[in-house]
């Protein structure tokens, strides 16, 4: 089982000149949906190569009704009696972020129990090794696995990251021009009642 809406984000960049040094700043439109994570978000971050980038609030929601639907929605829930983390996924975006997060944390219980499709853990559980086949894929090919979500949660405007869907599937691949970059070029999603799931990484 394991062997796209995603966004587009627009980004102006700007090199502004401090002292004998040129510093990079990137300015970025932030998706309605990330005030839906919950927490306080940053307005600029930096990243490794010094880039400051810094984030504005999407000034124009496609859609109202639809906005106000996803304030309605927790996407992360703790049990403070128990400590169960409950995942919920309404956008694609939601659904490699939440994966991203469990491979950062190498959390493979809350990414099987939360994120990961029924179909796909009624496999797994099928193979009767404690979950062994599933750990040890995610934990082998982590960094392989992190580099794909990561450039399907960026999107593409030149077309590098398509879709297709078929029933209750949404399947995310790479384009020909980029597919060699990565070990893993398709990732399909899949409908479970109102919200979405990990179905496969191929």
């Amino acid at each position: 089982m394991y062997s796209k809406q995603y966004i587009s984000s627009v980004t102006a960049a700007t090199f502004i000149l401090v002292g004998c040094a040129t510093q990079k700043v990137e300015y970025r439109t932030r998706p309605t949906w990330h005030s839906s994570m919950g927490g306080d978000l940053p307005n600029q971050s930096v990243q490794a190569d010094g880039t400051i980038v810094k984030f504005t609030s999407a000034k124009k929601p496609t859609s109202d009704a639809f906005d106000q639907y996803l304030a309605t929605i927790k996407l992360v829930e703790k049990d403070e009696v128990t400590g169960k983390t409950t995942l919920r996924a309404v956008l694609p975006t939601h659904v490699f972020t939440q994966a991203l997060t469990c491979l950062r944390d190498r959390d493979w219980e809350l990414l099987f129990e939360q994120v990961t499709s029924e179909s796909s853990k009624a496999y797994y559980e099928s193979l009767d090794d404690e979950l062994a086949t599933f750990t040890t894929f995610f934990e082998e090919n982590r960094q392989d696995l992190a580099k794909t979500l990561q450039r399907m949660l960026r999107g593409s405007n030149s077309g590098d990251v398509k879709l297709v869907k078929e029933k209750d599937k949404s399947m995310y691949y790479f384009s020909e021009r980029v597919r060699v970059d990565y070990v893993f070029n398709k990732v399909t999603l899949i409908q479970e009642g109102q919200f979405l799931k990990l179905h496969s990484i191929e």
